[in-house]
């Protein structure tokens, strides 16, 4: 796995400056791009083709702030790509929240929302079976 981002931050707590904390990565090819918004009501990872106008492909739901047990205390957030950078995880505080395949253009959270808008079939859990499938050592 190569790490793409990595910052500290509090849940539901914007950067110094900002209306929100967000944390970005771009694949090595420029044609990709995750980013994780907290906005200090909720958290997503959006799947982004970086073009010109950059597109976005999905949005994968990560919390609501309310919900978050430990929201006074500093997690890490981190995005790590696979090899040929066409997928990436979203981390916090070393736990796998969420997926997104470039390639087959398919995302994966914890809690499976939203419903898939491109007309994929099948579910949009994220599973550690999973996780371990694309990224297996």
């Amino acid at each position: 796995m190569i790490l793409g981002a990595e910052e500290q931050f509090q849940v539901g707590v914007p950067e110094a400056g900002a209306d929100n904390f967000l944390l970005s990565s771009v694949a090595a090819n420029h044609e990709f791009q995750v980013m994780f918004e907290d906005d200090g009501t909720t958290g997503y990872l959006y799947a982004v083709r970086d073009a010109e106008e950059s597109e976005i492909l999905d949005a994968l739901h990560i919390y609501n702030v309310a919900d978050v047990a430990d929201r006074d205390e500093p997690v890490t957030a981190q995005i790590f790509w696979d090899e040929p950078q066409t997928t990436a995880v979203l981390i916090i505080g070393g736990y796998c929240h969420a997926l997104y395949d470039f390639q087959r253009q398919r995302g994966f959270c914890r809690n499976a929302f939203p419903p898939a808008q491109n007309g994929q079939p099948g579910s949009r859990e994220l599973t550690d079976e999973l996780v371990e499938k694309y990224f297996a050592a």
